[in-house]
């Protein structure tokens, strides 16, 4: 992405922590560990259910891939999380994970963009 569009991926980089990753985070990391800590304790039952989520979050992006790599992504970033209790660790280990995935060309796999009609 960086030689094909670099403008398209410095507002990844710029734009994809603020509008994708700190929603995502705050919401299965932050809101699913709190809310459900009755029911999953805090531990690995939470990093899985959160994990999970993250990785059903992207089956709308249509690839096995999407989904696996998510829900490998999820559990690290649910480990973080429950690791260090901080939405800023969480995230920002996303972001770099998610601007490499962009950088090297994978991309594809977690975003088709806007399409008209």
């Amino acid at each position: 992405m960086p030689r094909e569009a670099p403008l398209i991926w410095v507002a990844v980089v710029v734009l994809y922590p603020l509008v994708s990753v700190y929603p995502q985070e705050l919401i299965l990391r932050v809101f699913l560990f709190h809310r459900y800590a009755p029911l999953l304790s805090a531990g690995s039952l939470a990093v899985a259910a959160s994990a999970a989520a993250f990785g059903f979050a992207h089956v709308i992006f249509g690839s096995v891939w999407s989904v696996l790599l998510t829900l490998l992504g999820g559990g690290l970033f649910a480990w973080r999380y429950r690791r260090t209790r901080s939405l800023l660790a969480a995230s920002v280990e996303h972001a770099l994970y998610g601007v490499l995935a962009f950088t090297i060309g994978l991309g594809d796999l977690f975003y088709h963009g806007a399409t008209a009609g």
